[in-house]
């Protein structure tokens, strides 16, 4: 089961909560989402960045005639 973006970026907010009010002995936690919060927005940045921002293009087959 594949984890989306947002909710990793909903489980940062609440680390990030648990680090201001638990304690620093739970940034590791925080550091974690954070790390892959940021690692999947960089991937997903490169893409866009090569294709020139646009929308994908599908190419279907025509049927014969």
């Amino acid at each position: 089961m594949s984890i989306s973006l947002k909710e990793l970026e909903e489980g940062r907010r609440i680390a990030a909560l648990v680090v201001r009010y638990c304690g620093e002995k739970y940034f590791p936690l925080f550091d974690r989402f954070d790390r892959e919060v940021q690692r999947r927005r960089s991937a997903a940045d490169r893409i866009e960045a090569a294709l020139g921002h646009q929308a994908p293009e599908i190419q279907r087959e025509r049927p014969a005639p």
